[in-house]
């Protein structure tokens, strides 16, 4: 069997996942239904993400789903939002990492758009964690500890998704100088990847030479940028718009989010769009990619 890290899997094991034949399933990756690939001695191998996107589009079951490294109960478990919230917030807190991924990603398998799921579910998740702590409800460890779990679990979605489409527009961020946090911009990548973008986070702590750097050496058709922490409130907007202009000679879109980003600094800064939210980013990259021709599925409900 591939490890759980593996993103590539023979017929053999894709065929045991689905619970078909292994020449039904040789015959669907011939016939082009999933995207594979072909070693150096005509072996196919699939990548992770083709597999899952076959499935959601054709509303197959995962029979075994470790034989694609995922949990049990994977694609067979119908969970309603509402649900999902209470249980992934639950899983954080009793550091209960299978529960946390089985919720995500059994909710990315009924066909939830990256940006619903982490919007509705992981976001309040984890400001509810964020303030249970801060009362005094929950040890300084388990909030860190919840911290590394969603981590990993996010890491988890970003398998399920893939790279994005290798022809899709390229889309760049991070965070900037100051900033340590990563949970945002590391979600913002899988969204622009689940809309069909070539998204890569460059981390976090960037100084705003480097993310012009970026901008003028790699001309990303997209950067963004997620804002919780500002270190020098006068620094920080001269900087910010310098780098707009730069976004604007090369022909990229600002795009930017976070907290920190009270109405009063705001209206100081020039950037494409602000957005309150993941969906709302996902949004706008639709509006420049409507549609990739990666995967052929409607991503997700009430989007």
């Amino acid at each position: 069997m591939s490890s759980v890290s593996s993103q590539y899997f023979s017929p053999k094991e894709v065929a045991a996942a689905i619970g078909v034949s292994e020449s039904s399933l040789k015959r669907w990756v011939d016939r082009g239904l999933i995207r594979a690939e072909k070693t150096a001695g005509g072996h196919r191998r699939l990548e992770l993400d083709a597999v899952l996107d076959y499935i959601r589009s054709n509303g197959h079951d995962i029979a075994k789903p470790e034989a694609l490294g995922l949990p049990a109960g994977i694609g067979t478990e119908e969970i309603s939002e509402d649900s999902a919230a209470g249980e992934f917030l639950r899983a954080l807190v009793e550091g209960n990492e299978d529960k946390a991924r089985r919720v995500v990603l059994n909710l990315y398998m009924q066909r939830f758009t990256a940006a619903r799921i982490f919007d509705r579910v992981v976001a309040p998740a984890f400001s509810r964690i964020g303030d249970l702590w801060k009362c005094g409800d929950l040890e300084v460890y388990q909030e860190r500890r919840a911290c590394e779990t969603c981590s990993r679990v996010i890491h988890e979605l970003r398998r399920a998704v893939g790279m994005g489409p290798p022809d899709g527009p390229l889309a760049m961020g991070g965070t900037v100088d100051g900033d340590p946090y990563t949970l945002a911009a590391g979600m913002a990548e899988i969204v622009l990847r689940d809309t069909g973008w070539r998204a890569t986070s460059l981390g976090n702590m960037l100084p705003f030479e480097t993310l012009g750097a970026a901008l003028q050496r790699d001309r990303p058709a997209l950067m963004w940028l997620s804002v919780s922490s500002i270190r020098d409130r006068d620094r920080f907007i001269a900087h910010f718009n310098m780098l707009f202009d730069t976004a604007q000679a090369v022909g990229a879109a600002l795009i930017v989010g976070g907290q920190a980003l009270t109405p009063d600094i705001r209206q100081l800064l020039r950037y494409t769009t602000f957005c309150d939210t993941l969906q709302h980013l996902e949004a706008f990259a639709r509006t420049i990619r409507p549609r990739s021709p990666y995967n052929g599925h409607v991503s997700g409900f009430g989007t």
